[in-house]
């Protein structure tokens, strides 16, 4: 099974996975990158935080960018809110 890293992408910056986690599959990496960055939202709503995470980056073990969940895939009512305006 392949393993891949959820890497939090913020406006500016991300924040890298140092430890990475095994998967089925990329579709595997990807639900868990949904369901990841749905909490990490939520969290950062409920602390009424400014900012929050725009995307996961999912890497293979070399780095490279297999994948991307941007907020507007994980969280459809942000994706509704900001086509409505």
């Amino acid at each position: 099974m392949p393993t891949y890293y959820l890497d939090i992408k913020h406006a500016g910056y991300v924040v890298p996975d140092p430890d990475g986690e095994t998967f089925l599959d990329l579709d595997a990496a990807r639900e868990e990158a949904g369901e990841a960055l749905r909490e990490l939202v939520g969290r950062a709503i409920l602390f009424n935080k400014a900012e929050f995470p725009q995307a996961i980056e999912i890497r293979d073990v070399h780095g490279h960018l297999a994948a991307e969940v941007h907020i507007d895939a994980a969280i459809p009512q942000i994706a509704h809110r900001n086509r409505d305006r």
